[in-house]
């Protein structure tokens, strides 16, 4: 009966296990997706602009392409610079709840 008792509770632990990674592994999914249709909407967002741009270049306004074309620079690079800022912080809280999954895990076997 202990024999079968003990074989269930690692059976138990390794299936907690495989949950928690599944949980963090969908996680990192939906938020790789998020960060991905973020990409799509500045681009499109960006194709919308120069598309205008060009228009206007047609109507003679040069030095309102001129702005425009640098203020679209400077939101490139803006954006860029928050894209990995959020990924890199995404990626540090997986980090850390695989750390806290992990650590659970462990304590839960040594019981």
């Amino acid at each position: 009966m202990f024999d079968f008792l003990s074989k269930e509770l690692v059976r138990l632990q390794e299936e907690r296990k495989i949950h928690a990674f599944v949980m963090l592994a969908e996680r990192e999914r939906r938020m790789r997706e998020a960060e991905e249709s973020g990409r799509r909407q500045v681009e499109e967002r960006r194709r919308q602009e120069e598309d205008e741009l060009f228009k206007q270049a047609g109507e003679g306004h040069w030095w309102d392409l001129h702005q425009r074309t640098i203020d679209s620079y400077l939101e490139d690079i803006i954006l860029g610079s928050i894209e990995h800022a959020a990924e890199e912080q995404a990626r540090k809280e997986v980090q850390r709840r695989a750390v806290e999954i992990n650590d659970i895990a462990y304590e839960m076997e040594s019981r």
